[in-house]
């Protein structure tokens, strides 16, 4: 994605909307594997695989539906993914609820705790052949992250991607106050903040979080592009760049393209 200015474009602040939030499919990256047999290997039964590399970020917890395929219900593997900017011992709690009233969450059938690691990770809870772990055919997991706030983020990863083994609706859960709420997800448009101080020009970004930005420049539009630094968006999605002194006679046109 590519933002493009002139140097001297404006004496005052401006700010760029671009398009309207983008609706994602409301699914997290998940999956889960039965067992068929004592003797048999784990076999997918259901799966979101990796897509777009984005996060639901609350301390909230979070909860999307699951629908088995295939006929195997035993048990043998739970994985997840998820991002934090920071680590917490014990901070990370994983449920599975049965079906309830209204398609929403229900009583709680598994519960574990794990610790937060700082970048996030690709979680893997195994289990072996057990008759006790019956799956049923639909039902809900979730997770919740303590610790946020304060510029500590954390989250499931959305990867806007429908089930490739199985089925997911296409809605996803969020406790707010004890109350199960609709979680509608969407990408949030790029912003762009252009402002004019003396000699200098500030543009600042707001996109995905920890998103690399590099920034180029260029005398005149129809000349090479000279590569001038490479940033990162913070945990919030935001970064500023600040040109050079410049005046008329050497107006440069800037260009940030972001992941």
């Amino acid at each position: 994605m590519k933002f493009l200015f002139c140097g001297l474009l404006a004496s005052a602040a401006a700010t760029f909307a671009f398009a309207g939030n983008t609706a994602l499919e409301a699914n997290f990256v998940a999956s889960f594997s039965v067992y068929s047999s004592p003797t048999s290997q784990p076999a997918l039964a259901y799966s979101v695989p990796s897509g777009k590399n984005l996060s639901y970020f609350t301390g909230n917890e979070v909860a999307d539906d699951v629908d088995l395929g295939g006929r195997s219900r035993i048990l043998a593997n739970i994985s997840f993914e998820y991002y934090a900017n920071f680590a917490l011992a014990d901070g990370l709690t994983f449920r599975m609820y049965d079906w309830g009233r209204g398609n929403r969450p229900g009583d709680e059938i598994y519960s574990v705790s794990m610790d937060v690691r700082n970048e996030g990770a690709i979680v893997n809870i195994s289990f072996g052949y057990n008759l006790a772990n019956v799956l049923p055919d639909k039902f809900f997991f979730s997770v919740q992250i303590a610790g946020t706030g304060a510029g500590k983020v954390a989250g499931l990863i959305v990867p806007d991607r429908e089930a490739t083994v199985g089925d997911s609706d296409d809605k996803a859960w969020e406790r707010v106050n004890g109350e199960w709420e609709k979680l509608t997800l969407s990408e949030r448009p790029p912003k762009v903040k252009f402002e004019r101080r003396g000699r200098r020009n500030r543009i600042g970004l707001s996109h995905r979080p920890h998103s690399r930005v590099v920034v180029e420049s260029s005398s005149h539009l129809d000349k090479v592009w000279r590569h001038v630094t490479e940033l990162q968006t913070d945990a919030n999605g935001d970064v500023d760049y600040e040109t050079p002194d410049e005046d008329d006679e050497n107006q440069k046109f800037y260009r940030l393209t972001a992941d």
